[in-house]
């Protein structure tokens, strides 16, 4: 009671400090770090009819349960793909309510592999795509299905195809699942772990948390924003011009994201300024003509109509309604308030020619209206040369900026050494930070170097964000194993685990480090906690395997090295432990079978022990 009590009297002091007139408030309330998000039900409760409207809306549908009722493939065959590099195809089906994925694999008429996952979320709103995602212990990945709706075919997902697919160990990050939902409760200490995942993008991504402003309307707080503006909550529309665009470009602004100093990808609130909190990068080259999907303000900018006219995304686009709901004559009057020099001819679909609809580079099967309004000319320009990555949102970024800008962009994109090159030259124009020169030097593959720089500078640990230091630990101590530094190794592999216990991967790495160096026990524990986190890895289950072999616990190996196949049925290292496994036991008709198999997938395979063997 007493802390119920002492609640109650903290929200009336908050309040008595909101009271007065109106017009003498300059900021808004709920940009303060203390205010909550309350979710989308509770902006239904006043709101009721923009509510039913917004979540027929792309980004009301953006994300949600994959259920038959949200599902983009309800009514479909359920159409399989190949993947044909990988000789792997991919089947939908319901049962009941849920939906599954199987992956397979046929030889002859036999099926070699099988392995089915429950899908748990559709993301995309159908308009252009549903993409899948699987959860375990709140761990979230991406499947390897979407379904394209504008062609109603399936493919691989984008990034997944030309022999990319990383089949079921995407993780899904704040990074993306930031833009593509509302806010996530993200398990601090880890990458891709929730406590719980809302459905859709939902009001306060566009008007900002809403606790307040609930409470001063049920304390019956009510403000005339036909004069005023209502300060506990954002609207956008009563923004500047250059805040109204940073709401819109905050997703609809798709390229290499630098966070600012301390900050995190759910940082950003409506009425602040995006470059507070990240710089967007894209590249840019002579004569450049061609989009990604996410590209509309950037594409706009380009635009004559944006130089020319004060404009912004909601100048044409009402967010409150779907654009399938929106007649041509919407958007044609919209061009004629300031072309009214066009309202004499039979001006029909402004769109149609002035913002023509083309294919993206990012992603097959989609095709968007390209947001750079212009004269439609028949000349095609070819590609010039590669002029420097840019921030959209950010005129005069910094230099440190830059270097991430370019090593985020060697690393996630294109393994193009002038990216490396220009990271270092703005690296050495700023005050030294320790993850990024790690960054630096671990791409590279600069060992030396490496352990040089960490040997000759001190890490202040108060100075960055924990996921970035224990990445940057991580590498450390990667490169210091390389070195034979095996002290300053396991001290910095101990530091990455600690600093993000819910990553996997460094556990995984902290274990064969273990393993390398004869730490087996130690080893065996790690793997262990780790698979009871997420037993989707295989690299778990690998080297659990190993472990029980050195143990001489054969049918403990062989079990855990066949549960590594059954998750990749290619996994050449589960294959070579299991003849090792076998060769132990004298087992020789196991050991050809195996080689045999290896093989199989990798005709070209060339090894010591397959001919020592067959």
């Amino acid at each position: 009671m007493k802390t119920s009590f002492l609640l109650f009297i903290f929200s009336i002091l908050l309040f008595s400090c909101q009271t007065g007139e109106v017009s003498n408030y300059t900021e808004y309330l709920n940009h303060n770090d203390t205010v909550k998000y309350v979710g989308k039900q509770e902006c239904r409760a006043c709101h009721a009819e923009i509510y039913d409207s917004y979540m027929q809306t792309g980004m009301g549908k953006s994300f949600h349960f994959a259920t038959k009722e949200h599902s983009a493939l309800t009514g479909t065959e359920m159409p399989i793909i190949n993947d044909t590099i990988k000789n792997l195809s991919y089947k939908p089906f319901w049962k009941n309510d849920s939906l599954y994925l199987k992956e397979f694999r046929i030889k002859g008429n036999d099926t070699t592999h099988q392995l089915i996952k429950k899908v748990n979320y559709k993301i995309g709103s159908g308009q252009h795509t549903n993409s899948h995602l699987f959860e375990i212990n709140g761990y979230l990945h991406q499947m390897p299905y979407t379904y394209y709706t504008q062609n109603k075919i399936a493919d691989l997902p984008p990034g997944f195809e030309n022999g990319n697919n990383t089949r079921f160990s995407r993780e899904i990050g704040l990074e993306c699942i930031s833009c593509h939902n509302s806010y996530p409760d993200h398990v601090d200490g880890s990458l891709n772990k929730y406590d719980a995942i809302p459905s859709g993008i939902d009001c306060e991504r566009c008007h900002g948390p809403g606790e307040i402003h609930v409470k001063q309307k049920l304390a019956g707080n009510i403000i005339d924003t036909s004069k005023y503006i209502d300060y506990s909550i954002v609207n956008p529309k009563r923004l500047p011009l250059d805040l109204q665009f940073d709401v819109c470009q905050r997703c609809h602004l798709q390229g290499t994201a630098v966070l600012a100093n301390g900050k995190t990808f759910t940082d950003f609130k409506p009425g602040k300024h995006l470059n507070d909190v990240m710089d967007v990068y894209l590249p840019k080259y002579e004569n450049e003509e061609s989009f990604i999907m996410a590209s509309h303000v950037e594409r706009l900018k380009q635009s004559a109509c944006f130089k020319t006219a004060e404009i912004t995304c909601i100048t044409c686009h009402d967010p409150h309604n779907s654009i399938n709901n929106v007649s041509t004559a919407y958007f044609d009057n919209k061009c004629m308030q300031c072309h009214s020099d066009c309202k004499d001819e039979q001006t029909q679909n402004c769109t149609s020619c002035h913002m023509s609809t083309s294919t993206t580079t990012d992603i097959q099967h989609v095709s968007i209206s390209d947001h750079k309004i212009s004269i439609p000319s028949t000349i095609k320009k070819k590609k010039g040369k590669f002029l420097g990555l840019f921030a959209i949102n950010n005129d005069f970024p910094t230099n440190l900026s830059k270097a991430k800008a370019y090593l985020k962009r060697f690393e996630s994109f294109e393994q193009n050494p002038i990216y490396l090159d220009s990271a270092l030259v703005y690296l050495n124009l700023t005050t030294i930070d320790f993850p990024a020169y790690i960054q630096y030097f671990y791409l590279k593959n600069d060992a030396k170097g490496l352990v040089n720089f960490v040997m000759s500078n001190t890490i202040d640990s108060l100075m960055y964000k924990k996921s970035d230091l224990a990445l940057a630990y991580s590498r450390m101590a990667e490169m210091f194993a390389l070195k034979n530094l095996t002290l300053d190794a396991k001290s910095y592999y101990d530091k990455s685990v600690y600093l993000m216990p819910f990553v996997i991967d460094y556990k995984l790495k902290l274990g064969a480090f273990l393993i390398d160096n004869n730490q087996i026990m130690a080893a065996k524990v790690i793997f262990e906690t780790a698979l009871a986190l997420n037993p989707t890895h295989k690299e778990i289950h690998l080297n659990l395997g190993y472990i029980y072999i050195l143990q001489q616990n054969f049918i403990l190996a062989d079990l855990y090295l066949k549960q590594a196949i059954a998750l990749d049925p290619d996994y050449i290292l589960a294959y070579e432990n299991l003849v090792l496994c076998a060769q132990i036991q004298n087992n020789l008709i196991n050991v050809k079978a195996y080689l045999n198999k290896i093989l199989e997938i990798v005709p070209d395979y060339n090894s010591s022990l397959i001919l020592e063997n067959l």
